[in-house]
């Protein structure tokens, strides 16, 4: 264990000599890291220019600002159908919940409210007006004149 800790340590703790290469040939001479020119300021005559977008880059922006619209667009609808599909799934959770233990009053009105539904679908279709039989005919004909 001793080794693996040894070998870091021991190469943090050497130096490295480097080297700049001359136009006049293979003379070496080692150069100090405060020398490189990564570490220097830079000359005070430069100055900031901001770049100026290009014609590719205009046109992406462009096709960007034009897309986010659809892209919003669709966002939208997309949270919208997925919350009405979560409602949809929650309904059906409860209203599954809800007839698996029903209260004793449900299951005759439900009887009660289907029969009536059947029964007047039923005479709709053989032309019977039970209730209102006067809408088979002119409406006028049904209201009592003052």
């Amino acid at each position: 264990m001793a080794k693996l800790v040894a070998v870091p340590c021991a190469l943090a703790c050497t130096s490295i000599s480097v080297y700049a290469a001359t136009e006049e040939g293979s003379k070496t001479h080692p150069i100090k890291p405060n020398q490189l020119p990564i570490y220097c300021a830079p000359p005070l005559k430069s100055k900031y220019i901001e770049e100026q977008p290009g014609r590719l880059q205009m046109g992406f922006s462009t096709l960007r600002k034009a897309a986010s619209r659809y892209v919003k667009w669709t966002m939208d609808a997309y949270v919208f159908v997925k919350n009405g599909i979560m409602d949809s799934v929650q309904f059906g959770k409860d209203t599954y919940v809800y007839l698996k233990n029903p209260p004793p009053e449900f299951l005759p009105k439900v009887g009660v409210i289907t029969i009536s539904g059947l029964s007047g679908i039923v005479l709709a279709r053989k032309g019977m007006g039970v209730f209102f039989p006067c809408f088979r005919y002119h409406l006028v004909d049904c209201i009592p004149h003052l």
